[in-house]
């Protein structure tokens, strides 16, 4: 029998709670969701009437895991852009690609993406969308349950940039502002707006400027891509003869209240001047860092600050090449470990980027990334008692989901009460539709992007 996603109430009784709250507290506990929050952490919690039950005695419950930087639109790109450098990988694969979009592609490509984020275990994703074909990602968010700040992507300039992603400033503020709010508040609330200028090499000061504008006034949150490579920063200087940081300084954009950027990889003392007391979310990607050769950011140091805030994210599947986000921890604690010493990132502050320090970097701190009671009710349930997890009562279990757990240990994944995974199952999504469809729509791409 296939039970209804959503109920009034939803009891998760008898796991082992890894609140991620001030404190910290593990502890064995049921969790209360009532229309969409959480009403009660705590034992032995009555169940109200009418209420859905998830028995997870032997299991852990964890908040539902945070992506903060995502590209589900490049899905259907998996495995055709290998081995490239960052602007190369852009301007030989990606651009071509993403210029041959429709709005039916682009849905198709989030929604297999979306697919893929939700069965490891993610809720909440910002994405930095399309030039062409965002009715189809934001149409995507929708059907997949996720919680969801997104934006269309906006580009203006660039060498080597095709014609078809290119707008004039007015036009793609124009367009991004439609969009916005047209989709606020879809998919139950959970769909949010985020202004998307792509990178300082494919966006003209008009369009920064305008950009930080459309931000203010629509109170959103603004997502870019930033200090990737020493490539990318080596051409910016050279065409504008200032760094990124300067440049987004001048434009204004880090005067804006919630700023976040992906990557951060050339972050360091030198910039810290420019940010001074200014919030930053940085969200650090490290597949996708690591895959396209761009370096390991240093996350001791930019944890260490106050006015930063780390998330983590998986980028998109043309960079990586899949969206799970319990491998982008495993590889955060390791690659600082290889880059830093031995605990430079302890397993503790690895679930912290996927948890409460992801929704910090997206200022979605008082809503979601800690099991608490008035936060979304927004949750992982997993099986750490498997043979790559099971351990010592001792060990924690941060230890354990980091180092050891893979998809396979995702029992149910929760967002706002609702059931969108069970048992590796998406009950509200067709997956045999859902490939067959996402694979024709790879073919119509590929055959209109002309990289092959």
């Amino acid at each position: 029998m296939t039970l209804p996603r959503s109920h009034r109430h939803l009891l998760v009784r008898g796991g082992t709670v890894v609140s991620m709250g001030p404190e910290r507290r593990v502890l064995q506990a049921d969790v209360l969701v009532t229309e969409g929050r959480i009403a009660a952490v705590g034992p032995d919690l009555a169940a109200p009437p009418a209420t859905r039950l998830l028995e997870a005695e032997g299991l852990h419950v964890f908040p539902g895991f945070i992506q903060g930087h995502l590209h589900l639109g490049q899905t259907l790109f998996r495995g055709l852009a290998e081995d490239l450098p960052l602007l190369e990988w852009l301007r030989d694969r990606i651009w071509p690609l993403e210029a041959a979009h429709t709005e039916e592609t682009a849905y198709r490509a989030a929604l297999l993406g979306a697919a893929d984020c939700l069965l490891s275990g993610t809720t909440t994703v910002q994405d930095i969308g399309l030039v062409r074909g965002m009715e189809g990602v934001f149409r995507a968010l929708e059907e997949s349950g996720l919680r969801a700040l997104a934006g269309k992507c906006l580009m203006d300039v660039g060498e080597g940039v095709p014609p078809a992603l290119l707008q004039p400033a007015a036009e793609a503020l124009a367009e991004a502002e439609a969009l916005a709010r047209r989709w606020r508040g879809a998919g139950r609330g959970r769909i949010q707006p985020v202004v998307c200028p792509r990178f300082v090499l494919s966006a003209s000061r008009e369009l920064w400027e305008g950009a930080a504008f459309l931000a203010r006034s629509l109170d959103a949150p603004l997502h870019t891509h930033l200090l990737e490579s020493g490539a990318e920063e080596k051409a910016v200087r050279k065409a504008l003869g200032t760094g990124q940081l300067e440049f987004l300084d001048a434009a204004g954009v880090l005067d804006l209240p919630r700023v976040s950027i992906a990557h951060g990889v050339l972050l360091g003392k030198k910039h810290l001047p420019l940010l001074r007391d200014r919030r930053l979310g940085v969200v650090h990607c490290p597949s996708a860092n690591a895959k396209l050769g761009s370096g390991v950011a240093d996350l001791p140091f930019l944890r260490a600050q106050a006015n930063l805030a780390v998330g983590i994210g998986a980028d998109g599947a043309a960079c990586n090449n899949d969206l799970d986000v319990l491998e982008e921890m495993r590889l955060a604690a390791l690659l600082q470990g290889a880059e830093r010493g031995p605990g430079a990132l302890p397993a503790e502050a690895a679930l912290e980027l996927a948890t409460i320090g992801g929704a910090r970097a997206l200022g979605l701190e008082d809503a979601v990334g800690s099991l608490e009671p008035g936060k979304c009710g927004d949750l992982a349930v997993l099986d750490l008692g498997g043979p790559a997890t099971a351990a010592h009562p001792s060990v924690s279990p941060a230890t354990r989901l980091v180092y050891g757990a893979g998809r396979g240990t995702v029992r149910w994944v929760v967002v706002d009460g609702e059931v969108l995974v069970q048992d590796g199952f998406l009950p509200h999504l067709d997956r045999d539709a859902l490939l067959r469809r996402a694979a024709e729509a790879a073919e119509d791409l590929v055959s209109r992007s002309g990289i092959l």
